[in-house]
């Protein structure tokens, strides 16, 4: 079931991913790649809420994975909720300081709190 959210996923189409990825937490809840990739997917088909859930769901199961940090802080900034994605952004770059997308993005959600001085020391 993985595998074919995978495959959904990699060749464009997010809708199917899902409901794979569901299947495969419905027999084991506790797989986080899985809840990253499944946060991915409703991400993109614009279930931004759905996403953070399984994105802070990933993050529980596995502190360590930059990816699920950066992703989740995207998904908060499309909220509008950039105090939680700077926090997102700033673990992100905890886990991995050469993360340059997560400098760029912490920048920018400093910016849209004027927090200008901050967000020119992120860039």
């Amino acid at each position: 079931m993985i595998g074919l959210g995978n495959c959904y996923y990699d060749t464009g189409k997010p809708d199917n991913a899902v409901k794979y990825y569901q299947m495969a937490l419905e027999i084991d809840e506790q797989l986080s790649d899985v809840h990253y990739n499944l946060g991915n997917a409703l991400y993109l088909i614009e279930k931004v809420d759905e996403a953070v859930k399984h994105y802070k769901r990933a993050i529980q199961i596995n502190p360590k994975k930059p990816e699920s940090f950066y992703n989740l802080g995207n998904a908060l900034c499309v909220k509008a909720d950039y105090e939680s994605a700077i926090e997102a952004y700033t673990q992100a770059i905890d886990l991995d300081p050469k993360n340059a997308p997560a400098f760029y993005n912490l920048g920018n959600a400093l910016y849209m709190l004027n927090k200008f001085n901050e967000s020119v020391k992120a860039y």
